[in-house]
């Protein structure tokens, strides 16, 4: 039985490095699929908190407009200028701020949008770039392999016929 050579180290060195980076490809697409989920939650939970906010604030002007017109009421006071202009002007701080509450609930939207972007890129460049890398190394190995052969040894090609050969047959 030969001992291993330094060119079959380099080899098989190489590949263990090209397996432990397409395992860490894996395993980045997982992590990465897992926060787009997290970010999907995150903004539905962002939606419904803007529309709570919306319906208590939209409540809490009807409050105050049906207080108004009871307190108008009991005071015997007619269909004013004045208490109309103060009934307008409540209305439009409404609008103000359901238009404030639903900006606010879309930009975090949008940054939560940007995000799941940036994961489904950084997942898939990550695994090309991973990919990419595992080769490269797998060729330098291989490079290697043959650089440091010894003259007895068969060349990485010759190698590799003959473990699939005896793959096929086992």
């Amino acid at each position: 039985m030969n001992a291993i050579t330094p060119a079959t180290m380099m080899a098989v060195s190489a590949s263990i490095s090209s397996v432990g980076q397409v395992i860490q490809a894996r395993g980045a697409a997982a992590s990465a699929k897992i926060n787009q989920q997290r970010y999907e939650q995150e903004k539905k939970a962002a939606e419904l908190e803007g529309l709570q906010a919306e319906l208590s604030r939209r409540k809490e002007t009807e409050a105050i407009l049906s207080n108004n017109m009871a307190v108008k009421g009991a005071s015997g006071v007619g269909e004013s200028r004045s208490f109309m202009a103060i009934q307008n002007d409540i209305q439009n701080i409404l609008e103000q701020d359901l238009s404030s509450i639903k900006i606010s609930t879309n930009k975090i939207r949008t940054n939560l949008d940007r995000a799941i972007f940036n994961e489904k890129n950084e997942a898939y460049y990550s695994g090309i770039g991973s990919i990419i890398n595992a080769s490269t190394t797998i060729i330098d190995g291989w490079a290697y392999h043959d650089y440091y052969l010894k003259e007895h040894e068969k060349p990485m090609k010759e190698k590799l016929k003959k473990f699939f050969r005896y793959r096929r047959n086992v």
